[in-house]
Parts: structure tokens; sequence; C-alpha cells
């Protein structure tokens, strides 16, 4: 399809009411006429292209039953396959048109191809296809795109406003957003655009016109915590219990959150506990008979089973704290207390698990063994987690045991640490 050289642009007047502008070029001359309807700035679009097909014509004179008009219609399409460089005849592209032209799409505005795409998305999440978090942030970019471009015909919009979009903070935050951000919102709205396309709601993607940025992923350490200060952070949990309520009750009780905290610190759980793995994990994959946990596909971040060694320190940790009484995700108030400890601590979104990737591989020395147990690639193992950790610190840590708990002598065997009870 020939791009269109005149553009209808909305835009409202000084008596306040909307109006459509058609502008362009042609052949010099710069062209910008205001009207009062669409329909009307739609037939002068055409009237325009049509002129712009015939300008260059060698006329010829035949008998023909077509009007002055429809015969300038006729020289028009054929030159348009000619721009193509079509094989097709008029009458095929004409046949084709017919049965496959649709009418709305010179109307549908955002606010209607945005609730049809959101109910769209909400059957895939009901079939499986996505996630509830990604469910969640596509309603959040479609209603900001709504707001942004409200009333407009979703084939109207530019390319340069969807920059200016792009280019736009959130929310309260007078940031611009990073390249990151920008590329992530731009796949939102590309695949927005490209449901409108598949529906006919647009003759070509105006996404194709907004960049995608290259970005230099960094190589550097995984951001973890020591052997002292993990050990200071699993002692500090087991007192514990919240902030205290105007009736002087407390959020929780003392090593409410020690589960939690040591399943994702001793055995590497990836920590989302809304829709992530720490939130769909049960009791039933915790078996200390065998001392393994066992990661299901459904509840995997990668959907691939998984199975993480449970270590002797991680064993006297929920014996002392069996999930029975302290479950993994409290029932009242676990988000408050949640949100409390990471501030208090100052603790990034995936510290713990770093940490346990860290120690794992500085105390068994095998990045296969650790890629198993923690669900990532060996080359992402080796990239920010190899030698980023001592032996004797990694000893260090993997000792750590709840307080008044004695220390027993280890050692190690294919990858677990053996208590020795000479």
């Amino acid at each position: 399809m020939a791009k269109q050289t005149f553009k209808i642009s909305k835009f409202t007047n000084p008596q306040g009411s909307d109006a459509w502008r058609v502008a362009g070029t042609l052949n010099g001359e710069r062209i910008r006429k205001n009207f009062k309807t669409r329909d009307e700035a739609t037939a002068f679009r055409q009237k325009l292209n049509i002129r712009l097909l015939n300008e260059q014509n060698e006329g010829q004179t035949i008998w023909t039953t077509l009007s002055h008009a429809q015969n300038a219609d006729a020289i028009a399409a054929v030159n348009l396959l000619k721009r193509s460089k079509s094989s097709k005849s008029l009458p095929f592209a004409v046949n084709y048109f017919l049965e496959h032209y649709k009418e709305s799409t010179e109307s549908k505005t955002i606010e209607a191809a945005v609730l049809e795409y959101r109910n769209e998305k909400s059957r895939e999440l009901e079939r499986g296809i996505i996630s509830s978090r990604q469910e969640r942030a596509i309603k959040y970019e479609m209603a900001k795109l709504e707001g942004f471009f409200t009333g407009r015909v979703i084939g109207e919009i530019q390319p340069e406003e969807l920059k200016k979009y792009l280019d736009t903070p959130l929310g309260r935050s007078k940031a611009v957003a990073t390249l990151k951000t920008w590329n992530n919102r731009r796949g939102y709205i590309s695949t927005f655009f490209k449901f409108c396309l598949m529906k006919k709601y647009l003759a070509e993607n105006p996404m194709l016109e907004v960049p995608q940025f290259k970005i230099k992923k960094s190589r550097g350490t995984a951001e973890t915590l020591t052997a002292k200060q993990a050990e200071a952070f699993m002692h500090w949990l087991e007192n514990y219990r919240g902030k205290q309520n105007k009736n002087g009750t407390w959020w929780g009780s003392p090593g409410c959150m020690v589960p939690y905290y040591a399943l994702t610190l001793f055995a590497g759980i990836r920590p989302d506990w809304k829709d992530g793995e720490m939130g769909k994990l049960s009791c039933d994959a915790i078996r200390l008979d065998t001392e393994v946990i066992i990661i299901e596909p459904h509840v995997s971040k990668t959907n691939e089973r998984r199975i993480i060694k449970i270590q002797p320190n991680l064993r006297a940790w929920l014996e002392k704290y069996p999930l029975s009484k302290y479950p993994i995700i409290t029932k009242k108030r676990f988000r408050d207390m949640w949100a409390d400890v990471r501030t208090q601590h100052h603790l990034p979104h995936d510290v713990m698990r770093h940490t346990y990737i860290s120690m794992t591989v500085g105390a068994f020395r095998s990045v296969g063994d650790a890629s198993l147990q923690a669900g990532n690639s060996e080359a992402v193992i080796r990239k920010h987690y190899l030698d980023s950790k001592s032996t004797k610190e990694a000893d260090q840590f993997w000792g750590i045991l709840p307080e008044r708990h004695q220390a027993q002598p280890m050692s190690k065997e294919n990858g677990r640490y053996i208590l020795s009870f000479n």
C-alpha cells in the first residue's frame, strides 16, 4: 500500500469545537485546509491523492462509459498498482478491497480499540498465556495511552506523537524515562498496534517509526550480603514482629517472617510473593525427610522443574520455625511487614537470591550444580557469581543457625554439607 502523502489531524478550534485539518505538499505547494467533519477531510484528501497521481499522466483519447471523475479514479488506481510494482490487475485489486475492507478502519477510536484489546488480554490470562503481572502492566500502559490520546481515531495517531508520549514522565515523576523503560513501554504499545493492524483498524503500524534503543547490558557482579550481614539479619528477624497497632497489638509474632526470608536466602527461591515462586510455593514441596525442595514447572519462573538441596542450616531454621505454625506468607499484614523489613535493611529486590547463588558457588565450586538448583544458565552463573565469595566466607554463611543453636562440625559431599557427630 502506498504511503499517504496528506495527513489528517484532529484539533480544537478557537470556538472550542473539534475540527479536522488536511495538510501536505503537492508539487512544492503547501496545502493546509480545515473541515468541520472528518468525512469532509477524508474526501478532500482523496481528491488530493488522485490529483497527485494524475499530475504526470500521458493522456490518450478513448471512448468510455465512465464519467470524468470515475475515469480519473481508474487512472489513479492503475498508477497505485504500478507504483507498488504489483502485477495484479485493477479488477483483482477491487475484488480484494471489497472482501477485506472494513468501514470501521476510518473511525475506530482509541477508547474502543483499547477496550477490545484489554478484553483479549483478559482471555489470555484465563487461558494461562500471560501472567497476572503481565496483564496488570498491559492494563496500566493502556490506561495511560488512552488518557493521552482521548477521543482520537486510532488510525490518525502519528509516530511523532507516540515518541512524545513515551517521553512524557509517568505518574507524579518528573524524570524522563530511562532507555530500558522506554523499550519496555514501546513493547507494550507495539503489541497493541499490531493487534489493531490485524483487526484492520490501521493501514500501517506507526510504531515502526518509533525507535527501540540498544542497551549495553551490565556484566558486573551481583549485589550480595556478606556472611556477617546475613547472620545479623536472620537473628534480627527472630525478634521482629512488625509495628505496633493503636490498640497495643503487633502486626505479627516474633519470627513470623523467618520462613520467607530463610527460603529466599538459604534456598534461593525467587522472592516474588504475589505471582512468583515464593507466592506459588506450597509447604508440600519442602521435604525435610528427603532434604530437598521441589520447584514444579507451574511454580518456576522458567516453567522447568528443579530440585534444591536443603542444607543443614536451612533445616535448623525450618525446624525451629515450622511452617505449620509460621506460614511462608502470613495471612495478616504480610505486605506491610515485608515492605518494612526491606526499608529498614535497605534490601535490593533479589539480594537474598544473589547471596544464595554466590555462596553456593563459593562453597562447592560447581557452576553446573548452582545452575541446576537456582534455575539460571551456567553462563549467567559464571558472569555474575563465580569467584564473588571465598570458600571460607561461604562456609561461614552455611553455618548460620538460629540463636541458641549449637554449631556442629560439617564436611562436604556431593554439593551438601554433612553434619559430623563424632
